[in-house]
């Protein structure tokens, strides 16, 4: 570790087994600035940036390093940004946490990876289940032509469990990409490899929907589920690029 590092430790969240990572900025003195809520039993009762000890900042966990997104600032340039914050009172676990704090210093953007992640697959739950409807036409489709009488009624009934399955597989690609980027891989590593858990979630979740109706079930059932991913994951792009679009309109009005 050294001046100007970003380094992160696990948490959990109110003595839960739900994991996240708290961040702060080395000073390589044996002391790290950080943003933290006055509680971390109480996250959104409000918090400040405080300069604490490497020791208090760690607690015998391990500490790691952070690397994505690159620096933009020298080490000892990301240390005095950090700096000068001491003692700047607010915090927010959604929009002003400790992860946008040292991505500030670091780089001059305002960012949080663990917040994107969660909102993108909130977001993404909704398209989703918009998608669901071609996928059903698409599903109901193949079974009219290759297995009408054998498994309409196990199609079918696959079929309406497609949202909850939605929710199931964007629950698997959450964890996967969660767990992916406290491991320190980057963000486009993360966000692929929940992609690959949910489309394989969905796919055996909907196989298994059909399952009742032997091969051709499955079958079909796994197709709906693939379907389903695909059509929800260029759903939620084309959302993301809208939207990513729109931020800096907004804000080039305020």
């Amino acid at each position: 570790m050294a001046r100007g590092d970003r380094l992160q430790v696990e948490h959990h969240i109110l003595g839960s087994t739900v994991m996240y990572m708290h961040h702060a900025i080395d000073l390589g003195d044996g002391t790290v600035v950080h943003a933290k809520p006055h509680d971390f039993r109480s996250p959104f009762a409000g918090g400040k940036v405080e300069r604490t000890t490497f020791t208090e900042f760690a607690r015998g966990r391990e500490v790691r390093l952070v690397v994505d997104p690159p620096a933009r600032f020298e080490r000892d340039e990301i240390a005095s940004r950090a700096l000068s914050r001491v003692g700047r009172e607010g915090y927010c676990p959604i929009v002003d946490n400790c992860e946008h704090f040292t991505t500030w210093c670091a780089t001059g953007d305002r960012s949080s990876r663990q917040i994107e992640i969660l909102t993108a697959r909130v977001a993404a739950v909704a398209a989703r289940g918009a998608a669901a409807a071609s996928a059903r036409a698409a599903a109901g489709s193949v079974s009219r032509m290759a297995m009408r009488s054998a498994v309409g009624g196990t199609v079918r009934l696959g079929m309406r469990a497609m949202v909850p399955t939605a929710i199931v597989a964007e629950a698997a690609a959450f964890a996967v990409e969660w767990r992916a980027h406290q491991a320190g891989q980057p963000a486009e590593q993360c966000r692929r490899s929940g992609e690959r858990a949910g489309l394989a979630t969905s796919i055996a979740v909907l196989a298994a929907a059909g399952a009742a109706a032997g091969p051709p079930g499955i079958v079909v059932g796994g197709f709906a589920g693939a379907v389903a991913w695909v059509s929800g994951s260029a759903a939620a792009s084309i959302a993301a690029r809208i939207s990513r679009r729109i931020g800096p309109l907004t804000s080039r009005s305020r």
